[in-house]
C-alpha cells in the first residue's frame, strides 16, 4: 500500500470511531497528536469528510437516527463505503482512475481530443470534417502528399473532401482504411476495429497482417490484425450518437451500456448475467440518467445508485 493510501486508510480508521462514539478522552488526544503529527494526516481528514457530506447517501436524504446508527454499527459495510468514497472522490493513490473518468488520461497530448460527454466537430487543412465521440482522441497529417488520421482511441466520423489523386488513410492499432472520398465512421475496440460505410463511401480495408478487403457504402465489417469480418448492410441510425442519441435496434443491453459508458463521469458497471438481454430504442447520451430509467422500465433489471459516480445494473428481484 502506498504511503498516500495508508494515511487515508488510517484517517477512515478514525472516522469509524469518532462517528461510533468510541472515542475515550485519551483517543480523542491520541486522535488529535494524529492530525498534528503530519500536514498530510489533517489535510486527509478534512478531505474525507467533505467528500462524506458529497458522496455519502444516507446522509444526503437525512436517514432517521435509527437507520444512521443500524449502518454504522455495521463496521465493516461501512469501512467498505467510506474506502469507495475515498476513491471516488480521488483522495488514494486511485485519483488517477477518476480524474480518467471526466478527461481520458490517453488522449491529452493527441491534436484533437475529448472528454466525458463531450462531442467535437473540426475541420482539417484539406476541408475534410471530423466528429469525434466523447472520450475520443486522434493525431492528424495533411500534408501535399499525405492525408492521415490516427484513431487513438473511442469513435470518429469523417467526411473526406474528394480528391481523386489522394487518398485519405485512416489508421488503427489493427490496420487501416483508405478512401477518396465519402463519409465512414470508425470505432476502436480493445480487440478490433468497427467501420461503417455512409452511401457514398468506397472503402479499402487492409489490417496490420496485410490481409485486404472493401467495404462499399451503406455496409460496416470489423477487422482485428489478421482478418476481416463479412460486411453487412448497415441498420439506421449508426450516426445517430452525432445527434446526442443511442439507437439500438435489437441490441445487447452490453451494447447500449458500453454507448452511454462514456458519457458518464462514472463507474457504470453491469452485471454478466444481464449483458445479453436485448431491446430497441433511442436512448439519450447527453441524459445517461433518462436512459438508465428507460431501461429499468423496459427490461428486467434493477439499477442501482451507490452515488452519483458508482451505478450498478443486475437483474431485478
Amino acid at each position: 500500500m502506498k504511503n498516500e493510501d495508508k494515511i487515508v486508510a488510517q484517517a477512515i480508521e478514525w472516522m469509524l470511531q469518532i462517528e461510533q462514539g468510541e472515542l475515550s478522552a485519551s483517543d480523542q488526544a491520541a486522535f488529535e497528536r494524529w492530525k498534528a503529527s503530519d500536514v498530510r494526516h489533517a489535510t486527509a481528514y478534512a478531505n474525507l469528510t467533505q467528500s462524506v457530506q458529497q458522496f455519502d447517501i444516507p446522509r444526503q436524504v437525512g436517514a432517521a437516527p435509527h437507520i444512521l446508527r443500524t449502518t454504522l454499527q455495521q463496521k465493516s459495510r461501512r469501512r467498505k463505503a467510506l474506502k469507495q468514497i475515498a476513491v471516488l472522490a480521488g483522495l488514494t493513490a486511485g485519483a488517477g482512475l477518476l480524474l480518467d473518468r471526466v478527461t481520458p488520461l490517453q488522449g491529452l497530448r493527441a491534436d484533437l481530443h475529448t472528454g466525458t460527454g463531450q462531442r467535437r466537430r473540426a475541420t482539417l487543412a484539406d476541408g475534410s470534417i471530423v466528429i469525434l465521440n466523447a472520450r475520443s482522441a486522434i493525431d492528424h497529417q495533411i500534408l501535399p502528399g499525405l492525408r492521415q488520421i490516427s484513431l487513438l482511441s473511442g469513435e470518429m466520423q469523417i467526411e473526406v473532401a474528394a480528391r481523386a489523386d489522394l487518398p485519405f488513410a485512416i489508421d488503427t492499432v489493427h490496420g487501416s482504411v483508405k478512401l477518396l472520398a465519402g463519409t465512414l465512421m470508425m470505432a476502436l475496440q480493445p480487440l478490433r476495429t468497427d467501420v461503417v460505410a455512409m452511401q457514398t463511401a468506397q472503402v479499402a480495408v487492409i489490417t496490420r497482417n496485410n490481409t485486404r478487403g472493401a467495404l462499399a457504402g451503406g455496409q460496416h465489417v470489423w477487422f482485428d490484425t489478421d482478418s476481416i469480418g463479412s460486411a453487412r448492410a448497415n441498420v439506421g441510425g449508426e450516426a445517430s450518437w452525432i445527434e446526442g442519441y443511442y439507437t439500438a435496434s435489437n441490441s445487447t443491453l452490453a451494447e447500449v451500456v458500453a454507448a452511454l459508458r462514456p458519457y458518464r463521469k462514472g463507474v457504470l458497471r453491469l452485471d454478466p448475467a444481464v449483458a445479453d438481454l436485448r431491446i430497441s430504442g433511442a436512448f439519450p447520451l447527453d441524459d445517461t440518467e433518462r436512459a438508465l430509467s428507460a431501461l429499468a422500465s423496459a427490461l428486467p433489471i434493477s439499477v442501482t445508485r451507490v452515488s452519483p459516480f458508482w451505478v450498478t445494473i443486475s437483474a431485478s428481484a
